[in-house]
This record gives structure tokens, C-alpha cells and sequence, in this order.
């Protein structure tokens, strides 16, 4: 007859009960020493929306993977069975999971790798979404190299196509909402969109051999002049004339990713998208009625900086 292991331990700090699926103590947070019980133990989490710094399980597609992985990656990654799917499926490497500390990151790591899933552990230190890669402005194809040029007062990028390691093709999505907020002292709360603009805007990344020499080519705002007479008048047709001269001239050991686009979607619940917001003053609306208007911004550049910063660290690692 086989017993059951115990269904909780003490905290070695506060000595309070937690149950053994606890990573660290619900009380005061002191790591917990499970041994044995790892399988079971949920990490703490890091929400999407949450700006607080964390680590990221990304899941290296290429092995078969067992037949319990899209649960695993459910239960362990608080996903919908949909949602672990779509990030299984993926063809590039994707996070299945952001955890609150390096602890749970290790322990979610094991765990999925009893399903026969292969991960990657990336802190946010090292991705530092917030700090946004080089604007190129312009940038000459010459010979050997090319010259990334960004504001008028710093010195140009310059890279051997030798050095060009990764080309991350995406685009990103800004949403701007303007709502008029209204409450009242009998009436229920009621929120009314009177304007809503959405942008689109297609953009290139190059990585050098190092996350110093990330550079973004955006659509918008940028000097097309280095494509010579057959340039377009329309930014659109630009960029995409370009693209296909960065990918003529690459080296072949270059790696070229277009996936973006498609993942986007499927990476949110991991990689959220950024919102802010910002208010007006209260105004009456009515007798016993305020309303305030408020305009919320909505962007993937955190997002799309994350998944191309994570292909450079997964695929060519300094």
C-alpha cells in the first residue's frame, strides 16, 4: 500500500502551513524546499499586464512532444488549453509562461520538460523591453557593409553584412480611444467610444552581433533615398522594396524571421499589450450625473521589441 505524501508543508521562516503546489510561502514569501514535489509545484507568475520584472519560459519548437504538453502548458502557465495550443504550434520560439522570480522560472522549466518540451530562460533584464532599439533614419547599402544612420547628432551604426546575424521582419499596432465616461448617483455607470484610431506600422529589425547593435527601420519617418531611382512615393512600397534588398544582400548564415504577424495574437496572455490612459477633469452631465472623458492608448512595441530580442538570444547567442 503506497501513502500519500504530505498535502502541505511548513514554512521554514514563519512556520505557517502552505500547500505543497507553492513555490514560495503564501504568508511572507520565503522559498519552499519541496523535494520531490517539484511536478506539482504551480510557480508564481508574472501577469501579462503586469510591469514588474520577471522570467521568461520561451518553448524552442522542434522535438515531438508528449501527449500531455498542451495541458502542461495550461495548468503550468495558467493558459486556456486554446492558448497553449496556438503557442505550441508556433514556428518560432514563443514563451509559454513569465514567471515572478529565476526560482520559478527553473522549477516551470522542469516541469515542462517531463513532457518533452524544450525551454529557454530569458529575464526581462536581459530583453529590456522598455529600452527601444536604435531608430534608423536612413542607412546606405554599400559594398560590404552597410551605414545605419539615426539622429543627426550620433555616429552612424556601421556593420560588415558578415555581422548582420538576424533580420525580424513585424509590424506594429497602435490604438488610440477616446471615451466619455459617465456616473451617477442613481444612474448605473455608462462608458460611450466617440472616437477610435487605429495605426499599422510595418517595421524591420537588424541585429549586428550584439543586442547593442539593434536597430529598427520603421516605415514612417525614414529616408528611402538609399534605394536609389526605383523608389516609390508611397512609404508602404518602400519599406517593402527595401525588405527584399536587405534580404538579397544578406549573408546566408543570416537568420530571417517573418512570423510576427501571425504570433502576435498568441503571445498577449504571456506578452500583454502596453495601455495607459490619461484623464480629463469631471464635468457635470446632467442633474446627480458627472461624466469625465479619457483618452487610452493601446501598443505591441514592448511586445515585438520582447519577441525579436528573444530570437537574437535563442537563435544566434552571444
Amino acid at each position: 500500500m503506497t501513502t500519500a505524501g504530505p498535502s502541505v508543508v511548513a514554512c521554514p521562516r514563519c512556520g505557517r502551513p502552505n500547500g505543497t503546489h507553492r513555490s514560495a510561502c503564501l504568508f511572507c514569501g520565503q522559498p519552499l524546499e519541496l523535494p520531490g514535489q517539484e511536478s506539482r509545484v504551480l510557480p508564481s507568475l508574472r501577469d501579462a499586464s503586469d510591469i514588474e520584472p520577471g522570467y521568461n519560459v520561451i518553448f524552442l519548437p522542434g522535438s515531438p512532444l508528449a501527449s500531455t504538453a498542451i495541458a502542461e502548458v495550461s495548468a503550468a502557465g495558467r493558459l486556456t488549453a486554446e492558448q497553449a495550443e496556438r503557442l505550441l504550434s508556433a514556428p518560432a520560439p514563443v514563451p509559454v509562461a513569465r514567471a515572478a522570480t529565476a526560482r520559478d522560472a527553473v522549477l516551470l522549466a522542469q516541469r515542462l520538460a517531463q513532457s518533452g518540451l524544450r525551454t529557454l530562460i530569458l529575464a526581462d533584464a536581459q530583453l529590456a523591453p522598455l529600452q527601444p532599439p536604435r531608430r534608423a533614419r536612413a542607412l546606405t547599402l554599400a559594398g560590404d557593409h552597410l551605414e545605419i544612420f539615426g539622429s543627426e547628432s550620433a555616429a552612424p551604426l556601421r556593420l560588415a553584412w558578415q555581422e548582420v546575424s538576424l533580420i525580424v521582419f513585424g509590424a506594429l499596432r497602435f490604438r488610440q480611444v477616446l471615451a466619455r465616461e459617465s456616473s451617477g448617483r442613481r444612474a448605473k455607470p455608462e462608458r460611450e467610444e466617440l472616437i477610435t484610431a487605429d495605426e499599422e506600422v510595418a517595421v524591420i529589425d537588424l541585429f549586428g552581433p550584439s543586442l547593442a547593435t539593434h536597430a529598427r527601420i520603421r516605415a514612417d519617418g525614414f529616408d528611402y533615398s538609399c534605394l536609389g531611382p526605383g523608389r516609390s512615393l508611397l512609404a508602404a512600397e518602400n519599406h517593402a522594396l527595401l525588405g527584399d534588398r536587405l534580404l538579397a544582400a544578406r549573408p546566408a548564415a543570416t537568420v530571417v524571421n517573418q512570423d510576427f504577424r501571425a504570433l502576435s495574437p498568441a503571445l498577449e496572455p504571456v506578452w500583454g499589450l502596453t495601455k495607459t490612459s490619461s484623464r480629463q477633469p469631471f464635468k457635470r452631465a446632467g442633474i446627480g450625473k458627472v461624466a469625465m472623458e479619457k483618452t487610452e492608448y493601446v501598443d505591441n512595441d514592448s511586445q515585438f521589441t520582447r519577441f525579436a530580442r528573444s530570437l537574437f538570444l535563442t537563435l544566434r547567442p552571444a
